[in-house]
Protein backbone atom coordinates (compact mmCIF):
# COMPACT_ATOMS: atom_id res chain seq x y z
CA UNK A 1 0.00 0.00 0.00
CA UNK A 2 2.71 2.18 0.76
CA UNK A 3 4.61 1.82 -2.57
CA UNK A 4 1.48 2.39 -4.35
CA UNK A 5 0.87 5.67 -2.59
CA UNK A 6 4.28 6.74 -3.05
CA UNK A 7 3.98 6.28 -6.87
CA UNK A 8 0.60 7.38 -7.13
CA UNK A 9 1.23 10.42 -5.22
CA UNK A 10 4.45 11.34 -7.35
CA UNK A 11 2.93 10.56 -10.44
CA UNK A 12 0.12 12.98 -9.71
CA UNK A 13 1.87 16.47 -8.28
CA UNK A 14 4.36 15.81 -10.91
CA UNK A 15 1.98 16.42 -13.66
CA UNK A 16 0.31 19.25 -11.41
CA UNK A 17 3.71 20.59 -11.19
CA UNK A 18 4.20 20.54 -15.12
CA UNK A 19 0.18 21.32 -16.09
CA UNK A 20 0.86 24.56 -14.06
CA UNK A 21 4.65 25.60 -15.05
CA UNK A 22 3.70 25.12 -18.58
CA UNK A 23 0.57 27.11 -18.57
CA UNK A 24 2.51 30.20 -16.99
CA UNK A 25 4.91 28.96 -20.03
CA UNK A 26 2.59 30.70 -22.39
CA UNK A 27 0.19 32.81 -20.09
CA UNK A 28 0.71 36.41 -17.81
CA UNK A 29 -2.18 35.92 -16.26
CA UNK A 30 -4.07 33.43 -13.11
CA UNK A 31 -0.86 33.29 -11.53
CA UNK A 32 -1.94 31.83 -8.30
CA UNK A 33 -1.28 28.65 -10.51
CA UNK A 34 2.59 29.29 -9.47
CA UNK A 35 1.84 29.10 -5.86
CA UNK A 36 -0.36 25.48 -6.43
CA UNK A 37 2.96 24.48 -8.86
CA UNK A 38 4.94 25.55 -5.58
CA UNK A 39 3.48 23.85 -3.22
CA UNK A 40 2.87 20.41 -5.03
CA UNK A 41 6.67 20.36 -5.89
CA UNK A 42 7.67 20.77 -2.26
CA UNK A 43 5.22 17.92 -1.58
CA UNK A 44 6.98 16.24 -4.15
CA UNK A 45 10.46 16.81 -2.38
CA UNK A 46 8.45 15.95 0.92
CA UNK A 47 8.16 12.33 -0.95
CA UNK A 48 11.69 11.73 -1.53
CA UNK A 49 12.73 10.13 1.48
CA UNK A 50 9.73 7.49 1.28
CA UNK A 51 10.83 7.25 -2.62
CA UNK A 52 14.61 6.92 -1.83
CA UNK A 53 13.56 3.52 0.36
CA UNK A 54 11.49 2.10 -2.11
CA UNK A 55 14.41 2.85 -4.63
CA UNK A 56 17.45 1.64 -2.10
CA UNK A 57 15.15 -1.62 -1.74
CA UNK A 58 15.09 -2.38 -5.37
CA UNK A 59 18.63 -2.08 -5.78
CA UNK A 60 19.44 -4.50 -3.11
CA UNK A 61 17.52 -7.00 -5.75
CA UNK A 62 19.85 -6.22 -8.20
CA UNK A 63 19.75 -4.56 -11.66
CA UNK A 64 18.70 -8.13 -13.39
CA UNK A 65 20.22 -7.33 -16.77
CA UNK A 66 18.78 -11.17 -17.98
CA UNK A 67 15.76 -9.40 -17.55
CA UNK A 68 15.57 -6.58 -20.00
CA UNK A 69 12.11 -4.61 -18.37
CA UNK A 70 13.54 -4.46 -15.25
CA UNK A 71 16.62 -3.37 -15.93
CA UNK A 72 15.32 -0.61 -18.24
CA UNK A 73 12.91 0.80 -15.40
CA UNK A 74 15.26 1.29 -13.14
CA UNK A 75 17.25 2.97 -15.67
CA UNK A 76 14.32 5.40 -16.63
CA UNK A 77 13.64 5.48 -12.80
CA UNK A 78 17.06 6.87 -12.45
CA UNK A 79 16.92 9.99 -15.26
CA UNK A 80 13.42 10.29 -14.11
CA UNK A 81 14.64 10.99 -10.71
CA UNK A 82 17.62 12.89 -11.74
CA UNK A 83 16.03 14.88 -14.02
CA UNK A 84 13.09 15.89 -11.40
CA UNK A 85 15.60 16.83 -8.27
CA UNK A 86 17.83 18.81 -10.75
CA UNK A 87 14.62 20.86 -12.26
CA UNK A 88 14.05 21.48 -8.74
CA UNK A 89 17.48 22.59 -7.15
CA UNK A 90 17.71 24.78 -10.11
CA UNK A 91 14.25 26.34 -9.20
CA UNK A 92 15.46 27.10 -5.46
CA UNK A 93 18.55 28.44 -7.02
CA UNK A 94 16.62 30.81 -8.56
CA UNK A 95 14.24 31.84 -6.37
CA UNK A 96 16.48 32.20 -3.34
CA UNK A 97 18.81 34.20 -5.71
CA UNK A 98 22.10 31.37 -4.84
CA UNK A 99 24.69 31.13 -7.44
CA UNK A 100 25.16 32.66 -11.00
CA UNK A 101 22.22 34.25 -13.02
CA UNK A 102 22.90 31.95 -16.45
CA UNK A 103 24.49 28.59 -16.66
CA UNK A 104 25.50 26.75 -20.15
CA UNK A 105 24.11 27.41 -23.27
CA UNK A 106 23.71 31.37 -22.28
CA UNK A 107 20.44 30.18 -20.76
CA UNK A 108 19.69 31.37 -17.24
CA UNK A 109 18.89 28.86 -14.37
CA UNK A 110 15.05 29.50 -14.73
CA UNK A 111 15.06 28.74 -18.27
CA UNK A 112 17.22 25.37 -17.50
CA UNK A 113 14.44 24.38 -15.04
CA UNK A 114 11.70 24.45 -17.33
CA UNK A 115 14.09 23.10 -20.27
CA UNK A 116 14.84 20.32 -17.85
CA UNK A 117 10.94 20.00 -16.38
CA UNK A 118 10.01 19.45 -20.17
CA UNK A 119 12.73 17.35 -21.22
CA UNK A 120 11.44 14.90 -17.96
CA UNK A 121 8.38 14.22 -19.82
CA UNK A 122 10.07 11.84 -21.89
CA UNK A 123 11.38 9.06 -18.95
CA UNK A 124 8.08 9.96 -16.83
CA UNK A 125 6.12 9.00 -20.11
CA UNK A 126 7.68 6.15 -20.23
CA UNK A 127 8.44 5.22 -16.28
CA UNK A 128 4.31 5.20 -16.05
CA UNK A 129 3.72 3.05 -19.41
CA UNK A 130 6.08 0.14 -17.88
CA UNK A 131 5.31 0.49 -14.24
CA UNK A 132 1.96 2.15 -13.44
CA UNK A 133 1.37 1.85 -9.74
CA UNK A 134 -2.36 0.36 -9.88
CA UNK A 135 -3.53 2.71 -7.20
CA UNK A 136 -6.41 1.18 -5.21
CA UNK A 137 -9.35 3.90 -3.42
CA UNK A 138 -7.50 2.52 0.04
CA UNK A 139 -4.59 4.04 -0.65
CA UNK A 140 -5.87 7.06 -0.22
CA UNK A 141 -9.12 7.02 1.65
CA UNK A 142 -8.09 4.49 4.23
CA UNK A 143 -7.19 6.50 7.74
CA UNK A 144 -3.45 5.98 7.06
CA UNK A 145 -3.99 7.25 3.67
CA UNK A 146 -5.64 10.26 4.59
CA UNK A 147 -3.00 10.58 7.44
CA UNK A 148 0.37 10.15 4.81
CA UNK A 149 -1.62 12.65 2.28
CA UNK A 150 -2.09 15.22 4.71
CA UNK A 151 1.44 14.79 5.64
CA UNK A 152 2.45 15.86 2.24
CA UNK A 153 -0.16 18.19 2.04
CA UNK A 154 1.15 20.07 4.81
CA UNK A 155 4.74 19.62 3.87
CA UNK A 156 4.08 21.37 1.00
CA UNK A 157 2.52 23.93 2.20
CA UNK A 158 5.16 24.49 5.13
CA UNK A 159 7.94 24.58 2.18
CA UNK A 160 5.91 26.49 0.21
CA UNK A 161 5.70 28.85 3.06
CA UNK A 162 9.26 29.05 4.34
CA UNK A 163 10.76 29.38 0.63
CA UNK A 164 8.67 32.46 -0.11
CA UNK A 165 10.16 34.26 3.11
CA UNK A 166 13.28 33.69 2.06
CA UNK A 167 12.91 34.97 -1.76
CA UNK A 168 10.98 38.01 -0.36
CA UNK A 169 13.82 38.52 2.24
CA UNK A 170 16.43 37.81 -0.90
CA UNK A 171 14.80 39.90 -3.13
CA UNK A 172 15.88 43.73 -3.79
CA UNK A 173 14.49 47.27 -4.64
CA UNK A 174 16.59 47.27 -7.61
CA UNK A 175 14.93 43.99 -9.16
CA UNK A 176 11.79 43.00 -7.72
CA UNK A 177 10.26 39.58 -7.56
CA UNK A 178 6.69 39.07 -9.35
CA UNK A 179 4.39 36.08 -8.75
CA UNK A 180 6.06 33.98 -11.59
CA UNK A 181 9.69 34.13 -9.92
CA UNK A 182 11.16 36.68 -12.92
CA UNK A 183 13.09 39.81 -11.57
CA UNK A 184 12.14 43.60 -12.46
CA UNK A 185 14.91 44.77 -14.74
CA UNK A 186 14.15 47.77 -16.58
CA UNK A 187 10.75 49.34 -14.43
CA UNK A 188 9.52 53.02 -16.50
CA UNK A 189 12.65 53.48 -18.15
CA UNK A 190 11.19 53.57 -21.68
CA UNK A 191 13.49 51.40 -24.10
CA UNK A 192 15.96 50.48 -21.23
CA UNK A 193 15.18 47.23 -20.45
CA UNK A 194 16.28 43.86 -21.45
CA UNK A 195 16.62 42.47 -25.10
CA UNK A 196 16.24 38.83 -25.81
CA UNK A 197 15.49 36.96 -29.15
CA UNK A 198 16.11 36.71 -32.58
CA UNK A 199 17.66 40.11 -34.36
CA UNK A 200 17.18 41.70 -37.89
CA UNK A 201 18.09 44.31 -39.69
CA UNK A 202 16.92 47.58 -38.98
CA UNK A 203 13.97 47.92 -40.82
CA UNK A 204 13.01 50.95 -43.20
CA UNK A 205 10.03 52.33 -42.82
CA UNK A 206 9.76 53.77 -46.14
CA UNK A 207 8.27 50.11 -47.52
CA UNK A 208 7.61 49.00 -44.56
CA UNK A 209 3.59 48.29 -44.19
CA UNK A 210 1.25 46.83 -41.23
CA UNK A 211 -1.34 44.44 -43.16
CA UNK A 212 -4.80 43.43 -41.78
CA UNK A 213 -5.65 40.33 -44.07
CA UNK A 214 -7.03 36.77 -44.40
CA UNK A 215 -10.90 35.81 -43.42
CA UNK A 216 -12.23 40.15 -43.58
CA UNK A 217 -14.13 42.27 -45.81
CA UNK A 218 -11.89 44.87 -46.22
CA UNK A 219 -8.14 43.80 -45.78
CA UNK A 220 -6.17 46.88 -44.42
CA UNK A 221 -2.72 48.21 -45.70
CA UNK A 222 -0.86 51.02 -44.09
CA UNK A 223 2.32 52.67 -43.87
CA UNK A 224 4.09 53.85 -40.41
CA UNK A 225 2.83 57.02 -40.59
CA UNK A 226 -0.46 56.44 -41.50
CA UNK A 227 -0.51 53.99 -37.97
CA UNK A 228 0.99 57.44 -36.45
CA UNK A 229 -2.03 59.41 -36.90
CA UNK A 230 -4.15 56.92 -35.23
CA UNK A 231 -5.57 58.11 -32.18
CA UNK A 232 -3.44 56.30 -29.31
CA UNK A 233 -4.14 54.51 -26.66
CA UNK A 234 -1.47 54.07 -23.68
CA UNK A 235 -1.17 50.88 -21.92
CA UNK A 236 0.54 49.93 -18.46
CA UNK A 237 1.27 46.80 -18.92
CA UNK A 238 4.31 44.44 -18.04
CA UNK A 239 6.46 42.10 -20.28
CA UNK A 240 7.41 39.13 -18.38
CA UNK A 241 9.98 36.83 -20.25
CA UNK A 242 10.26 33.15 -19.50
CA UNK A 243 13.86 33.88 -19.39
CA UNK A 244 13.33 35.49 -15.79
CA UNK A 245 13.19 38.87 -16.10
CA UNK A 246 10.07 41.55 -16.36
CA UNK A 247 9.69 44.79 -17.19
CA UNK A 248 6.76 47.45 -16.79
CA UNK A 249 6.35 49.98 -18.83
CA UNK A 250 3.98 52.78 -20.10
CA UNK A 251 2.85 51.23 -24.08
CA UNK A 252 1.46 53.72 -26.51
CA UNK A 253 -0.35 52.38 -29.72
CA UNK A 254 -3.36 51.46 -31.56
CA UNK A 255 -5.38 48.65 -29.97
CA UNK A 256 -5.81 45.64 -32.55
CA UNK A 257 -9.32 45.47 -32.21
CA UNK A 258 -9.97 48.70 -33.62
CA UNK A 259 -8.24 47.60 -37.12
CA UNK A 260 -10.06 44.69 -37.15
CA UNK A 261 -13.64 46.48 -36.50
CA UNK A 262 -12.46 48.34 -39.50
CA UNK A 263 -11.49 45.21 -41.64
CA UNK A 264 -14.76 43.36 -40.99
CA UNK A 265 -13.98 39.92 -39.12
CA UNK A 266 -15.80 37.07 -40.86
CA UNK A 267 -18.38 35.86 -38.13
CA UNK A 268 -16.85 32.39 -38.63
CA UNK A 269 -13.34 33.47 -37.14
CA UNK A 270 -11.35 31.65 -34.71
CA UNK A 271 -7.79 33.65 -34.12
CA UNK A 272 -5.22 35.78 -35.96
CA UNK A 273 -1.61 35.42 -36.40
CA UNK A 274 1.07 38.02 -35.91
CA UNK A 275 3.84 38.05 -38.65
CA UNK A 276 7.39 39.91 -38.22
CA UNK A 277 9.66 40.96 -40.68
CA UNK A 278 11.84 38.10 -40.03
CA UNK A 279 8.62 35.58 -40.82
CA UNK A 280 8.53 35.42 -36.61
CA UNK A 281 4.60 34.28 -36.20
CA UNK A 282 2.70 33.73 -33.14
CA UNK A 283 -1.11 32.49 -32.54
CA UNK A 284 -4.10 34.68 -30.82
CA UNK A 285 -7.24 32.89 -30.04
CA UNK A 286 -10.18 35.52 -31.42
CA UNK A 287 -11.16 36.78 -28.31
CA UNK A 288 -7.33 37.64 -27.21
CA UNK A 289 -7.54 40.13 -29.95
CA UNK A 290 -9.56 42.75 -27.54
CA UNK A 291 -5.92 42.86 -25.31
CA UNK A 292 -3.40 43.07 -27.81
CA UNK A 293 -1.82 46.73 -28.60
CA UNK A 294 -0.19 47.11 -31.44
CA UNK A 295 2.75 49.49 -29.89
CA UNK A 296 5.12 52.60 -31.76
CA UNK A 297 6.49 54.14 -28.47
CA UNK A 298 7.57 52.67 -24.90
CA UNK A 299 7.79 55.92 -21.99
CA UNK A 300 8.30 58.63 -23.95
CA UNK A 301 10.03 57.25 -26.06
CA UNK A 302 9.91 56.02 -30.03
CA UNK A 303 10.54 52.04 -29.76
CA UNK A 304 14.13 51.30 -30.43
CA UNK A 305 14.79 49.03 -33.21
CA UNK A 306 15.97 46.18 -30.93
CA UNK A 307 12.52 46.07 -29.28
CA UNK A 308 11.02 46.06 -32.25
CA UNK A 309 10.54 49.01 -34.01
CA UNK A 310 8.59 50.37 -36.08
CA UNK A 311 6.00 48.63 -34.72
CA UNK A 312 5.13 45.12 -31.58
CA UNK A 313 2.69 43.62 -30.26
CA UNK A 314 1.75 44.00 -26.64
CA UNK A 315 -0.26 41.21 -25.16
CA UNK A 316 -0.23 41.84 -20.96
CA UNK A 317 -2.17 38.29 -20.66
CA UNK A 318 1.09 36.54 -22.47
CA UNK A 319 4.49 35.70 -21.57
CA UNK A 320 7.46 38.32 -23.36
CA UNK A 321 8.17 35.71 -26.76
CA UNK A 322 4.22 36.19 -27.70
CA UNK A 323 4.86 40.39 -27.67
CA UNK A 324 5.87 40.02 -31.24
CA UNK A 325 8.38 42.60 -32.75
CA UNK A 326 8.63 44.36 -35.97
CA UNK A 327 5.30 42.89 -36.46
CA UNK A 328 4.40 43.84 -40.49
CA UNK A 329 1.18 41.51 -40.79
CA UNK A 330 -1.87 40.20 -38.58
CA UNK A 331 -3.46 37.66 -40.43
CA UNK A 332 -7.22 36.44 -39.17
CA UNK A 333 -8.29 32.53 -39.85
CA UNK A 334 -11.29 30.21 -39.87
CA UNK A 335 -8.82 27.91 -38.38
CA UNK A 336 -5.76 28.43 -36.89
CA UNK A 337 -2.55 26.78 -38.82
CA UNK A 338 -1.05 24.11 -37.24
CA UNK A 339 2.30 25.91 -35.06
CA UNK A 340 3.67 22.74 -33.13
CA UNK A 341 7.46 23.63 -34.79
CA UNK A 342 7.07 27.18 -32.85
CA UNK A 343 6.82 26.07 -29.55
CA UNK A 344 10.44 25.56 -30.04
CA UNK A 345 11.05 29.26 -30.25
CA UNK A 346 10.38 30.88 -26.53
CA UNK A 347 12.52 33.27 -27.19
CA UNK A 348 11.16 36.57 -29.05
CA UNK A 349 10.97 38.34 -25.43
Amino acid sequence: MLVRFVNTSILVLILVSLFTGVYVIFYNAHLWLMEIHRISSWGLIALIPWKAVIVLASLRRGWDWSRFNRGAGMVFSLVLAWLAVTATGLALMWTWRLGPFTLALYQTVIAWHWILALILLIPLTIHVVRRWPKPKAEDFTSRRGLLRSGLVLLAGVLGWGTAETIARARATEEEPRRQTGSRGMGLYTGNDFPITGEWIDPVDVSTWRLRITGAVENPITMTYDQVLARQVDTWDATLDCTLGWYSTQFWHGVPLRDLLEEAGVDPGAVGVTLKAVSGYTMPYPMHETEHILLCTHVGDEVLDHRHGYPLRAVSPNRRGWFWVKWLTEVRVHRVLPDFSALIDRVENA
